[in-house]
C-alpha cells in the first residue's frame, strides 16, 4: 500500500526508454569514434614504419659533404659574397642552388634504392603532405635569395643565416609527419641559425660549414646505424 504522504515519482523523474536510447546511440557513436582514431593510428604508424625502412643514412652523409665543398668553392669563387659586383652574387647563388640540386637528386636516388632492397614504397601518400609542408620554409629561402641578389650589402654573409632557418622551418614543418629525428635536426638548425645572425658576418660562412656540413655528416652517420644505409 502507498502512502499519500509519500511523493510519488514523477514520469519525467524516471528514465524513458527513449534515453536509453539516447545513451546507447551516444555509446556506439562513440564506440565508431574510438574505432576510426585506432585506425588512424594504426595508418600513420604503418607510414612512418615504411618511412624509417627508406631512410638514407648515406644521403645524410653525402649532402653533407656536398656542403663542406660548397662552403670551399665560395671561398675561392666569391670569397666576399656582400660584393656589389652582379657577378660575384651570381656566382654565390649558383655554387649553393647546385649544392641544393645535386643534394636533392641524391636523397630521392637513395631513399629509392633503399625502399628496393628493404621491399618498401618509397613515397607512401604521406609524401605529399611531406611536400606540403616543407614548401613555405624552401619559398622563404629562395624568396630572400632573390632579395640578396638584388640587394645583398643589406644582408651580406649573414644569408647563411637565412638560409639555415628557412631550413629549419621546412624540417620542423616535415617533423610532424615524420621521425623525431627530422624535428631534432630542425631544432639544431634554428638554433645555430640564430646564432650566426648574432655573430661577427666573418663567422658566418664557418656555421655554414658546420651546420649544412658537419651537423649533416652526423645526422646522416646516426641514422644510418640506427635506420641503415
Amino acid at each position: 500500500m502507498t502512502s499519500p504522504f509519500l511523493k510519488q515519482p514523477r514520469p519525467e523523474d524516471t528514465p524513458s526508454q527513449k534515453d536509453g536510447d539516447n545513451r546507447a546511440m551516444f555509446r556506439v557513436v562513440t564506440t565508431a569514434d574510438e574505432a576510426q582514431e585506432h585506425l588512424r593510428v594504426i595508418r600513420q604508424t604503418m607510414e612512418r614504419s615504411t618511412k624509417h625502412s627508406t631512410l638514407s643514412g648515406l644521403s645524410g652523409v653525402l649532402v653533407g659533404i656536398f656542403a663542406l665543398i660548397g662552403s670551399a668553392l665560395t671561398q675561392f669563387v666569391t670569397p666576399y659574397p656582400h660584393l656589389p659586383r652582379p657577378l660575384d652574387r651570381y656566382a654565390f647563388i649558383a655554387v649553393w642552388a647546385c649544392v641544393g640540386i645535386l643534394s636533392l637528386i641524391t636523397d630521392v636516388v637513395l631513399t629509392k634504392s633503399r625502399a628496393a632492397r628493404v621491399g618498401k614504397t618509397p613515397f607512401s601518400p604521406l609524401g605529399k603532405h611531406l611536400t606540403r609542408a616543407a614548401a613555405p620554409g624552401v619559398a622563404v629561402g629562395v624568396l630572400l635569395s632573390a632579395f640578396y641578389l638584388m640587394h645583398s650589402h643589406l644582408i651580406g654573409e649573414y644569408i647563411y643565416g637565412v638560409w639555415m632557418m628557412a631550413y629549419a622551418a621546412a624540417l620542423l614543418a616535415v617533423g610532424m609527419f615524420s621521425v623525431r629525428e627530422v624535428s631534432t635536426l630542425g631544432w639544431v638548425f634554428l638554433g645555430m641559425g640564430a646564432m650566426t645572425l648574432f655573430m661577427p658576418e666573418n663567422l658566418a660562412a664557418l656555421m655554414m660549414a658546420l651546420s649544412f656540413g658537419g651537423v649533416h655528416i652526423w645526422y646522416g652517420v646516426y641514422m644510418g646505424r640506427k635506420y641503415g644505409w
